[in-house]
């Protein structure tokens, strides 16, 4: 089972406090994880083994099932770099920052199940009440549908997991997500920020370009948007256009002003600086979105 926000801000925050406190990747694996579920501490041990043989912390990671793909290549370029303690603080802030998202999600749907658990259980009575149905019948009818969203809910929220982790992913899950009404777009709006987001940490890592687009699409569950970072990158390495004309033509990004505003950035060559930039302004839109939800 994939690990939740959550669960992979705690790991990235003690594998921080490991490197800060200067002990080594193989002794470090071998001693977190102690409150993480039984398929990760075992993903663990494995590269805490494989890092005792000499394997490199990248692949190590990622052969266990620990790493995300562009988490490896995070990882990798900042162990080069040497500069795992920050890049695994800002990775343990991101899941953080996910996770309260999500726990934000939950209780935004406390209210609406309540309602709909309330209303099942109301709407048969007349019926039990008139004898229509027995007693049987009243709790199927009053106990299937809750149990049926909430059941809904969880398999997407599963799902959404499962993609994350996976190269190839299915578009089933992607489009029964964007048909929720207001919820739907706004995953999706997300998502697109969450992407840009790991670019970003990927180009100050030192990433080329061709290599990150793709990487970073792999950091969002939706295979439509995967899809679009690999698009780019294709079209980029066919020297077709400019990176943020790009980033636009492929649905990375669309909005205009932030089109313009890479473009301007790519000219002086500052990117990264300008991504860095947009990415504190779509922060508040969605902070504000999220919160009349």
């Amino acid at each position: 089972m994939p690990l939740t926000p959550r669960q992979r801000s705690q790991l990235f925050s003690q594998l921080a406090t490991m490197e800060h406190a200067g002990i080594l990747p193989a002794q470090a694996f071998a001693m977190i994880g102690r409150d993480l579920p039984a398929d990760a501490r075992q993903a663990l041990a494995r590269t805490a083994v494989a890092l005792t043989k000499g394997a490199d912390l990248a692949k190590a990671g990622q052969n266990s099932g620990l790493w995300l793909p562009w988490e490896a290549r995070l990882v990798h370029a900042a162990a080069t770099g040497g500069r795992l303690e920050s890049l695994y603080n800002r990775l343990s802030e991101h899941y953080a920052s996910r996770a309260q998202l999500f726990g934000r999600l939950k209780s935004r749907l406390v209210f609406p199940f309540l309602i709909l658990t309330l209303a099942s259980f109301v709407a048969p009575f007349p019926a039990l009440f008139q004898g229509a149905i027995g007693a049987g019948g009243y709790l199927l009818r009053a106990i299937a549908p809750p149990l049926l969203l909430y059941g809904g809910l969880r398999l997407l929220a599963s799902a959404y997991r499962q993609q994350l982790a996976r190269e190839e992913t299915s578009a089933t899950g992607s489009k029964l997500l964007r048909a929720i009404p207001v919820l739907g777009g706004l995953l999706a709006r997300q998502q697109r920020r969450d992407g840009l987001f790991s670019l970003l940490l990927l180009l100050e890592s030192g990433v080329p370009i061709l290599e990150a687009l793709p990487l970073a699409g792999k950091s969002v569950a939706d295979p439509l948007l995967r899809a679009r970072f690999a698009g780019a990158a294709a079209a980029l390495a066919d020297n077709r256009s400019g990176i943020a004309e790009t980033l636009h033509r492929y649905g990375v990004v669309d909005d205009a002003g932030a089109t313009a505003l890479f473009a301007s950035g790519e000219v002086a060559g500052r990117l990264d600086d300008v991504i860095r930039h947009q990415l504190r302004q779509w922060d508040a839109r969605l902070e504000l979105q999220w919160d009349t939800l």
